[in-house]
């Protein structure tokens, strides 16, 4: 009897014990979980503050190389059609502190979870549909040139020749470099579409940023008419031409053919349209296009200047004839928008440059009206992966030449261009005794005359538009080329 007494009372004691620790384990466990709701909302209100300091909220990405969303002007109509509140989210997520850091590391992540080679980056845009070629009638050239011609943008009416600086070609030489202009109003991209150790951007067609592109060549083309021929060449970009056709037809993007052909049928008499398409696509197996960046290669630019020397009647040089420069290491816009995929940094690409024969200078004018001279093909070797594009005429900017010391007969050229045209320019030398390049984007900002003053203080009797099919469905930077043809 004692000996059961004992045993009932030591398994009380134990059930005791049992008890006080399971109440002591929830009574930590409980703890434990209110102290991490505690540092939980800590950092989140501590993070939601850091992220309301404006200071802190980027401007510019330089993973993706473009401006971020600015917050939004307010307007009554905007706040009772919800833009107001829609335009504060986009700002609010598209500048949050350290967004390229947060963006990388989210890929990484990512890619740990077994990821297939073919991926899809950002959101893919729906596309307008795109007009057939007989539904733009003779009837509709003649009316778009019109149109055209009378068209004049009100920001710049009031604006005088005479107002304005002029880029003289007496101008003296600036021993100084010119000052550093503004973050750039630059092509954003869109959607990627990776494929193993290639990247290509979704192309969606604007009917309306095509149209306003079209009519202003158009205005060119009758503006200068009797003056200067007008050229124009529309450059496809790699995912029509080197992504592969089962791949592409699989996925959500504008038929850049079509959409070519569609523009071309817009253009009237005055103009020379230089196709490309079909010369680049036949030449789809060449190093024609880079993997890890949205622009064409060297090479691409060199068979297109040969298609627009054909178009002109004049032999275009031997690629050979060209200085040839070598940049390993390129790693581009494709992949630093991707959020800096391994797949892509593992087969990096290669900048070919080719430098004409007679002269590597290249003159830059500024806002005091100076020309700076540079090279027109830069040495990239010690440069970053990211910037071995520049090596291409110093970039983007607004106004530069370059003058051929083997020809003093006056000819001259305008190229008018976004930054394919980079590659593009030096090829055109050993023709003209001088090459104009303007980039559409940034004249505003240097030279507030238009083209018809350029082509009458040069002579030149070539104007060359060479834009990248994504540049037209930009309607902003078609307001540029709007803007510019006057």
């Amino acid at each position: 009897m004692i000996k059961e007494k004992e045993t009932l009372a030591k398994d009380k004691a134990e059930n005791e014990f049992g008890e006080n620790e399971l109440l002591n384990g929830l009574r930590r466990i409980r703890i434990a979980n209110i102290w991490t709701v505690r540092i939980f909302f800590t950092v989140f209100f501590a993070v939601a503050v850091v992220a309301l300091i404006i200071p802190l909220r980027p401007t510019y990405s330089d993973t993706e190389k473009r401006e971020l969303s600015k917050f939004p002007e307010f307007s009554v109509a905007s706040l009772f059609s919800g833009e107001y509140f829609k335009g504060m989210d986009n700002w609010y997520s598209d500048t949050f502190p350290a967004r390229d850091s947060f963006t990388d590391i989210n890929t990484r992540i990512t890619m740990l979870f077994g990821k297939t080679d073919v991926q899809i980056h950002g959101e893919v845009e729906e596309g307008d549909a795109i007009p057939s070629v007989e539904e733009v009638t003779s009837n509709d050239k003649e009316n778009n040139v019109t149109s055209s011609e009378k068209t004049e943008v009100s920001s710049n009416a009031d604006i005088s020749s005479e107002e304005s600086s002029q880029p003289a070609s007496s101008s003296p030489v600036s021993s100084e470099a010119p000052p550093q202009p503004p973050p750039p109003t630059t092509q954003t991209l869109g959607a990627l579409l990776i494929n193993g150790d290639s990247a290509y951007e979704y192309y969606n067609f604007s009917r309306e940023a095509a149209d306003i592109y079209t009519d202003a060549i158009n205005r060119a083309g009758i503006l200068l008419n009797g003056k200067a021929q007008v050229y124009d060449l529309i450059i496809p970009t790699s995912m029509s031409i080197t992504a592969p056709d089962d791949l592409v037809a699989t996925v959500n993007t504008s038929d850049q053919q079509a959409a070519i052909n569609y523009m071309h049928s817009r253009l009237a008499a005055p103009v020379k349209y230089v196709p490309l398409y079909d010369m680049l696509k036949s030449r789809r197996n060449e190093y024609v296009y880079f993997r890890t960046d949205h622009h064409w290669t060297a090479l691409g630019a060199y068979y297109t200047y040969c298609e627009l020397m054909r178009a002109k009647g004049t032999e275009p040089l031997p690629l050979d004839s060209y200085v040839k420069h070598e940049f390993s290491g390129f790693l581009g816009t494709f992949y630093s928008s991707s959020g800096k995929l391994p797949q892509l940094a593992a087969n990096p690409d290669t900048v070919y440059a080719y430098q004409p024969p007679m002269t590597n200078t290249l003159s830059l004018f500024d806002k005091a009206g100076y020309w700076y001279n540079t090279t027109i093909i830069s040495d990239m070797s010690a440069s970053s992966p990211s910037n071995k594009y520049l090596t291409f005429i110093k970039g983007d900017n607004a106004l530069s030449k370059i003058d051929n010391p083997n020809l003093a007969d006056g000819s001259a050229c305008i190229v008018i261009k976004e930054s394919f045209g980079n590659a593009f320019a030096p090829f055109l030398v050993p023709h003209y005794q001088t090459v104009y390049i303007v980039d559409y984007r940034h004249i505003g900002l240097l030279d507030a005359r238009g083209l018809a003053q350029l082509q009458a203080d040069s002579g030149a009797k070539d104007i060359i538009f060479i834009n990248n099919i994504s540049a037209t469905r930009n309607k902003t930077l078609m307001g540029y080329i709007n803007n510019y043809v006057r």
